[in-house]
This record gives structure tokens, C-alpha cells and sequence, in this order.
């Protein structure tokens, strides 16, 4: 990333500005104004040329996407005003395939216009997220009309309430308890690909959570070992999932914890997975 000094970086806030005001009085699209600034000011890539055309600070932009996420019933993710500067600012930083879509949806602009087309190969109006599902090119633009429905929150409850059902019978933890807790990360991991990455997220630290209490449950027994196998595989879950969500810092944090609880328990595959 190459470093640019406070004053400067307010400096082309301020030109970029007068741009889109000089643009906009001349009644040119914002195609025309984030080339104009990505043209005069060098030091701007195409992904910040389109939010400075757009005269949007970095909080609105993350407040729109929240939005679309909204719209699409769908909490938002974690998108933050740094990870927004880290793609606008460093090559080697570049935002996923869902968020590309929701920035182009955002801005209403191509992938390509936004320097974010080798992420897909479809044309604008055509590409649209699926959460999770694979990529369709049957919709146009913004449309959600005649998609298949996605998988929702709404049957991953479930899970978590019969291992909250049974460890209210049993607190202090059972073989039943760590069969169910292994039976629950089977799940998600044949699941994870159908539902969002921040509602699975949510779920899977929930039930991770009601297991924190009976970690240290029969020491020396088999079931003590395997509950807390379990909950090495739900923390690499986390990372996985915090990985999707560009949560790097939470993804090296999860799988570390995944790690260890796999030396801890003798779990050579799971230590070694995260």
C-alpha cells in the first residue's frame, strides 16, 4: 500500500469534490465524473473515483450496502469503513465476490467501471449474488424476481435449541450432549454453503457459547474430550466463515483457537485443517 500523507489525502477529497460539482453542473453522468477523477488525480483507483463521482463519504457507502442486505431480508454483514479503505487503497486487497456485486449495486456501476471485473465474467444486469449459492446470470439488473428461494435462518434454531434443551437436563454435560454437539457441526458443514455467511456466523457462535459452560465437564472422560473436540470444529467454522466475511483479523483469531483445541484433544485432522 503506498502511503500518502494526511494533507494530501485531504487535498484530493477537496479536488475530487470540485470534479463532481463541476461535473454535475455540466450534467455528466457519474460514469463520466469517477473517470474524470480517476484521470486527473492518479493517486485515486476506479473503486474510490466512483464514491467520490457519487459524493458519498465511506460510512454512507457501508450504510447503502447495509441497505440492499436489508431489502433482500438479510441481516447486513460485517462490512466496515476500514476494509472499504483497504480495497480502495491496496492492490493486494480486494473485496469478495458477494460484496463486488453489492458495491456495483451500490454505485450502479459495472465491475468492470469499478475495477473489480476479474472477480466475474458476466455483464452488469446480469450478475447477482446468490448468498452462498452459486452465480446466476438469469436475473436483470437489481431484480430478485424468479430466484429460487435460499436457505434463511429459519431452520438453524433448531439445532441449537435441542442442545440447549439437553444441556438444561444435564448442565454439567453427557455423552448425548457431545453427540449432539457433533451432530450440530455436521450440519453446518453440510450446510454452510446455504446460508449466509453472517447469519451462519451468528448461529454457530451461539451454540459455541452454550458449550463455554461444560468444557472442563468429566475430566478424564470420553465425552469431556469430545465436547471439547467440538468446539475446536465450531471455532473453525468461525474462521472459516469470518474469512468470508473479510474478517481477517477474527478468522486468525478463530482458527488459532481451532488449533489448539485440536493438540489439546488429539485431533490431528482438525489441528491440522485450521
Amino acid at each position: 500500500m503506498a502511503t500518502m500523507t494526511r494533507s494530501r489525502r485531504s487535498q484530493i477529497q477537496r479536488e475530487a469534490a470540485q470534479i463532481r460539482m463541476r461535473g454535475q453542473r455540466l450534467q455528466h453522468d457519474t460514469a463520466h465524473i469517477a473517470s474524470t477523477i480517476q484521470n486527473t488525480l492518479g493517486e485515486v483507483n476506479a473503486l474510490e473515483a466512483w464514491r467520490f463521482a457519487l459524493g458519498w463519504s465511506r460510512a454512507q457507502t457501508v450504510a447503502q450496502i447495509a441497505g440492499l442486505y436489508l431489502a433482500d431480508g438479510l441481516r447486513p454483514p460485517g462490512l466496515s469503513e476500514p476494509m472499504l479503505c483497504r480495497w480502495e487503497h491496496d492492490a493486494a486487497e480486494r473485496p469478495g465476490p458477494e460484496y463486488t456485486v453489492m458495491l456495483c449495486r451500490a454505485y450502479g456501476a459495472s465491475p468492470e467501471q469499478l475495477g473489480l471485473a476479474p472477480h466475474t465474467n458476466a455483464p452488469f444486469g446480469q450478475a447477482v449474488i446468490r448468498y452462498g449459492q452459486p452465480e446466476t446470470t438469469a436475473y436483470s439488473k437489481g431484480s430478485w424476481e424468479g430466484m429460487e428461494p435460499m436457505t434463511t435462518a429459519a431452520g438453524l434454531p433448531a439445532v441449537r435449541e435441542s442442545l440447549h434443551l439437553t444441556l438444561l437436563a444435564d448442565p454439567q454435560g453427557s455423552v448425548g450432549t457431545a453427540e449432539l454437539a457433533e451432530a450440530a457441526v455436521e450440519h453446518y458443514a453440510l450446510n454452510y454453503s446455504k446460508h449466509p455467511p453472517q447469519i451462519l456466523f451468528d448461529e454457530v457462535r451461539r451454540v459455541r457459547q452454550l458449550l463455554t459452560p461444560v468444557l472442563q465437564a468429566g475430566p478424564g472422560t470420553s465425552y469431556g474430550v469430545d465436547l471439547q473436540r467440538q468446539v475446536g470444529w465450531l471455532s473453525a467454522l468461525l474462521g472459516n466463515l469470518a474469512f468470508h466475511l473479510d474478517d481477517l483479523t477474527g478468522a486468525r483469531t478463530h482458527l488459532s483457537a481451532a488449533a489448539a483445541w485440536g493438540e489439546r484433544t488429539g485431533d490431528v485432522r482438525l489441528a491440522a485443517w485450521a
